[in-house]
């Protein structure tokens, strides 16, 4: 069983930019179905940050929509078992919360996050997701991620040819060790960019 931290599950970066020259370079992990994953220490921290890339031929518009739908999340991120909107602040910004099911014995792990879409070029969007661990009440039974932080850059190639790079980190707090996470975040990484290919392909479809 893999778990997804955004992942969620979320990549939730600093800033809205996506720059790594500061950092120390990616490791680059597997690749699979012309999928990249990538994994760093954080700079300062004892946890990763994890970076996925790949192309796919999609709607620009579609593939925005995609990733900016929080309850959809359930549906295409791995082990990602409960996905939700708690408040609407505006059209492009939206407080989220997700519950990843995490492997024995590990407690399954919840994240508060502000999800903010902004237009960075004419060819490109980015959905940044900043984790707000304070501003949704904690669960019994689950472990909230503190310190997340991720951004989807969607970048149109050319008409219906698209890339999509993902780039997150996360503080998972107590209960698996690290090497655990990393092998288990970067199996979901790979599964959860196939399962958002075959999501854009069916709603390409429908």
């Amino acid at each position: 069983m893999v778990l997804h931290y955004f992942s969620i599950c979320l990549f939730f970066m600093l800033g809205t930019s996506i720059s790594v020259s500061s950092q120390e370079s990616w490791s680059q992990e597997k690749t699979i179905d012309n999928i990249r994953a990538y994994s760093r220490m954080k700079s300062g921290k004892d946890y990763y940050e994890y970076r996925t890339v790949f192309t796919v031929k999609s709607s620009f518009r579609g593939a925005v929509d995609l990733v900016f739908d929080i309850a959809n999340f359930k549906n295409w991120l791995p082990n990602c078992v409960e996905s939700k909107v708690i408040r609407k602040v505006s059209g492009t910004v939206l407080l989220g919360y997700t519950v990843t099911e995490a492997p024995w014995p590990a407690s399954d792990r919840d994240a508060a996050f502000i999800v903010t879409k902004r237009k960075e070029k004419e060819n490109c969007y980015s959905i940044t997701m900043e984790g707000k661990a304070n501003d949704y009440p904690l669960q019994k039974g689950k472990v909230r991620v503190h310190d997340y932080h991720a951004v989807w850059k969607i970048t149109e190639l050319a008409p219906d040819n698209l890339e999509i790079e993902y780039i997150a980190s996360f503080n998972p707090g107590k209960g698996a060790p690290n090497w655990m996470i990393k092998n288990s975040v970067i199996e979901a990484r790979i599964k959860s960019s196939q399962n958002l290919i075959k999501e854009l392909k069916k709603r390409e479809d429908s």
